[in-house]
């Protein structure tokens, strides 16, 4: 099964028997851009295959170009994830099965990435990823992040009181310098699984994280590159390298020679938006006063027990604010600045909100000043210098302190230990609001709108709107070799690069599907002639097709090839067929496919 072949210089591999033209055209403009080092926004139909073509090209490039740096594949769910990381794990392996069999007679056959093996996993949340036996039965993510930070915070494993056995044995192969796995490919589940082995027993999801930086194919959600309140810049950045070792120091602005996908990209627009867009309604701001006396109160329980702790921050925070992010690596990553990376400053902490009582006073103003202005009962619409005048005249708020409260309250929720931080995400959000207010002045909008739900139901909601999605793109853009837009619907394709700022666009291409061959068109009957719904056994809409397939009523329950196998339906079997052929023996459909 599969084949090779050129396109110019460079040998594709192919895991399949035949190759679709669309699929060759789209490889060939991908190519074109991949060698002027530029951008692309490219267009194929659902179903033409093309994750299969993406990762034949990319990886083939890589192959023959081992200067160039990791693929950064991302997608929107973790089915989509899980598909593709499947998807490349065939592509990979023929490569590894052609490049066995042309070895000469005799010669010792290579391993790893000698023999064409790489290094390849999927990431997604704790919620996704988690073994441990209490944590993992736990349904809502920000419970789940809860918890596990509760058992693999440095205080809470310094007292004992109760720790993670498979978090103790991450930290543990890291100690050793391990490499935590060899090459190969590994979704999620696979992950899982090595996680609950005896052998290996890490945390699956710290684990993902280290080998991002050893990885050839990272596979991941959107928000993971895009939003900066959980992006991975720092270890999707650099050349692969040892997950024991330590990361690579580099700065944001030079040009990696990555490349990142970003796959269905139709919406991205609208993630990029969301991802730097903040909400707050009164409830939240009721919650968030409840948190900064919670707060108060920590800090002078504080100041009694152990005021050394508070002193040493107000030292580092003295010193500047990156000296003041030495923090925890569990708190830094649920707790990232909102703002972009290259927008965050490296000024000191102004003086006024360098003691926790004073930065506490100053949110207290900035949620009485937000509740206040929420009091309208027509929807109003500012820009944010409009509001930090109106800070600074109504709550004597400075606008310059406005940028560092995310990064302040992170630091002060460290010195204070505190572990529980699902419960202080009102404050947390407020504190995102401000900050992103200070850091941009442009391509942001407030908005109060006092009845969002329905007209009648009073519910003001305060929304800060970002307006321009090329703000949360911008450092992926200046930092990566090569980006990718491709979608099954993503026309008009010179759109995307005018409403993200793209430059350096090399291919804008639009593959219509080629019909002369024999496709599977199925059709979905959800209703008969009477309009009564019609619902299987299985409980989904009746399929119809014509072909080669046996039939009963107006289901079709079974196909054959031309070798007599014959396979159920599913919606598996339903998704093989689409490239004309038995998935069981890849021999051609009797007669074809076609819609009832």
């Amino acid at each position: 099964m599969g084949f090779t072949f050129h396109i110019g210089e460079l040998r594709v591999f192919f895991p399949y028997d035949t190759i679709y033209p669309e699929q060759y055209r789209y490889m060939c403009e991908l190519k074109r851009a991949l060698d002027a080092k530029g951008n692309s926004v490219l267009e194929m139909p659902t179903g033409t295959g093309k994750t299969v073509t993406l990762f034949s090209l990319i990886t083939s490039y890589q192959w023959a170009h081992p200067e160039l740096g990791r693929l950064v594949y991302c997608t929107r769910t973790v089915p989509e994830m899980s598909k593709a990381v499947e998807e490349l794990r065939k592509v990979i392996d023929f490569r590894v099965e052609v490049l066995a069999k042309e070895l000469d007679a005799g010669s010792e056959a290579p391993k790893g990435l000698a023999a064409g093996h790489i290094l390849a996993v999927g990431l997604s949340a704790r919620r996704n990823m988690c073994v441990h036996p209490e944590v993992s039965k736990e349904g809502d993510r920000e419970r789940v992040d809860e918890m596990c930070r509760q058992l693999t915070a440095p205080w809470t494993r310094e007292k004992k009181t109760a720790s993670c056995v498979h978090f103790e044995k991450y930290e543990s192969a890291l100690g050793q310098q391990s490499q935590l796995l060899d090459t190969g490919i590994y979704t999620i589940e696979d992950l899982r699984v090595k996680g609950m082995d005896k052998e290996y027993g890490w945390c699956p999801y710290y684990a993902a994280r280290r080998l991002i930086q050893a990885s050839s194919v990272v596979v991941l959600n959107y928000q993971y590159v895009l939003d900066p309140k959980v992006s991975l810049a720092s270890s999707l950045g650099g050349a692969p390298s040892l997950p024991g070792g330590k990361m690579r120091a580099g700065g944001l602005s030079s040009i990696e020679p990555s490349i990142v996908v970003f796959d269905e990209a139709h919406n991205i627009d609208d993630v990029c938006i969301e991802s730097l867009s903040v909400k707050l309604n009164r409830q939240r701001l009721d919650q968030s006063s409840g948190n900064l006396t919670r707060l108060g109160n920590e800090i002078e329980r504080v100041k009694k027990e152990d005021a050394s702790r508070l002193q040493e921050e107000y030292k580092r925070l003295v010193q500047g604010l990156r000296q003041a992010g030495q923090i925890d690596e569990a708190m830094a990553d649920q707790l990232q600045s909102p703002v972009l990376p290259e927008d965050l400053v490296s000024e000191a902490i102004p003086g006024n909100i360098r003691r926790a009582e004073h930065f506490i006073a100053l949110l207290r103003r900035i949620v009485n000043f937000c509740r206040r202005y929420l009091h309208v009962e027509r929807a109003q619409c500012e820009g944010p210098l409009s509001i930090c005048h109106k800070l600074e005249e109504d709550a004597e708020v400075d606008s310059k302190s406005l940028k560092f409260c995310h990064e302040r309250l992170r630091s002060l929720l460290n010195t204070l230990q505190v572990s529980n931080l699902e419960e202080f995400t009102p404050i947390t959000k407020v504190a995102d609001f401000v900050t992103l207010l200070g850091t941009y002045s442009q391509g942001f909008t407030i908005i109060v709108d006092p009845y969002p739900e329905a007209q009648g139901i009073y519910d003001p909601t305060l929304i800060l709107r970002c307006l321009d999605a090329s703000i949360a793109i911008r450092p992926v853009l200046k930092r990566y070799q090569s980006v990718v837009l491709t979608s099954g619907t993503i026309s008009p394709l010179e759109m995307y690069p005018k409403i993200l700022g793209m430059s350096n666009v090399v291919a804008t291409e639009s593959f219509s599907i080629t019909m002369e061959r024999k496709c599977l068109c199925p059709l979905i009957v959800t209703h008969g002639p009477d309009q009564v719904a019609r619902i299987g056994e299985d409980e989904s809409p009746s399929l119809g097709f014509r072909g080669c397939c046996s039939m009963r009523g107006s289901r079709l329950d079974r196909y054959r090839c031309e070798k007599e196998h014959v396979r159920p339906l599913s919606w598996q079997n339903v998704l093989d067929t689409f490239r004309g052929r038995c998935f069981a023996c890849h021999c051609p459909f009797l007669g074809g496919v076609r819609v009832v």
